[in-house]
């Protein structure tokens, strides 16, 4: 194949509805260093939905509400810091939004606007002097 370590390939088609009825086909394609005894095709099918289940998941909140994918930083440590930071919020918001009792209470726009209001705490809960918001 070219490719150091690589022992599979593997083709994997997505198909689309879209709203006009008509099917869009992407086609995407796995490279691993598993073998085909570690996984098989029905394995590396799973694997590849367990990836975009993640991207799906926390990667589109932290870009939805902290703007990840626009953050221009490009310093390794600032970089680094600041993702540690927004899934830390992100796992408080979590918990916070859990403990609340009306649903439209438990928004992203709630928390940062309630938080904003107890920037001490923010700020304690960051330096470790409390361990809830």
């Amino acid at each position: 194949m070219g490719f150091p370590h690589v022992l599979q390939l593997a083709r994997i088609d997505r198909i689309r509805e879209l709203k006009s009825g008509q099917q869009e086909v992407e086609t995407v394609w796995v490279i691993t260093s598993l073998s085909s005894e570690q996984a098989s095709a029905a394995r590396l099918l799973e694997l590849a939905r367990q990836y975009w289940s993640n991207e799906n998941g926390l990667h589109h909140r932290l870009d939805v509400s902290a703007a990840e994918d626009r953050c221009r930083v490009r310093h390794p440590v600032a970089a680094t810091v600041l993702g540690i930071m927004r899934r830390a919020i992100q796992g408080e918001f979590r918990d916070w939004a859990r403990r609340q009792r009306r649903a439209r209470d438990s928004t992203c726009p709630a928390f940062k606007e309630k938080m904003s209001r107890r920037l001490d705490l923010v700020i304690r809960f960051v330096t470790g002097e409390v361990s809830r918001l």
